[in-house]
């Protein structure tokens, strides 16, 4: 018994020595930039669910973009993405990339994406044989297509991109 008593004396002045505070609190200081949060509107109408998002005033991330259409699939959703000519001046594939990464950390699960950015080109983009039209609208107005929910290929005007793999 007094064995047991001296022990735990001795852990109590062993607690008590290794947190007397004499030692500086240990901090790590990190720059870090917050941006404000995206405002999204979902509006149905019918059979049709339409999400559009566009930055607070002052930031910007992303062009505004809309979700067009979005079919359910096993492997992930198959989204189409207009965006909203008026939200930018010009594109480039870093925009375009970080459009496709916006839609897929935001509205998962995604396996396919199309980013267009007329309504001829939204109403076209999944069809398997387009006319000569709906062809023409395409290469005017298709910019990149997201496959296996991580390929980005450029397509068009931005083919010359190539290839990228989201998150890479």
């Amino acid at each position: 018994m007094r064995h047991t008593m001296t022990a735990l004396l001795l852990l109590v002045a062993l607690i008590g020595a290794a947190c007397s505070g004499d030692d500086e609190p240990a901090t790590t200081s990190i720059p870090s930039t917050t941006l404000g949060a995206l405002d999204t509107t979902t509006t149905s109408a019918g059979d049709t669910t339409t999400t559009s998002t566009s930055p607070p005033a002052g930031v910007f991330t992303v062009p505004d973009y809309s979700i067009v259409e979005r079919i359910e699939g096993e492997d992930g959703d198959i989204v189409v993405v207009q965006l909203d000519p008026n939200s930018y001046e010009s594109l480039d594939s870093e925009d375009l990339i970080n459009v496709v990464a916006d839609v897929v950390d935001r509205f998962p699960p995604i396996g396919e994406l199309h980013i267009v950015d007329s309504d001829a080109a939204a109403a076209s983009v999944l069809i398997d044989s387009p006319s000569a039209s709906e062809a023409a609208e395409l290469a005017d107005h298709y910019f990149v297509r997201l496959e296996e929910g991580a390929r980005i290929v450029f397509v068009n005007t931005f083919s010359d991109a190539g290839q990228v793999i989201l998150g890479s």
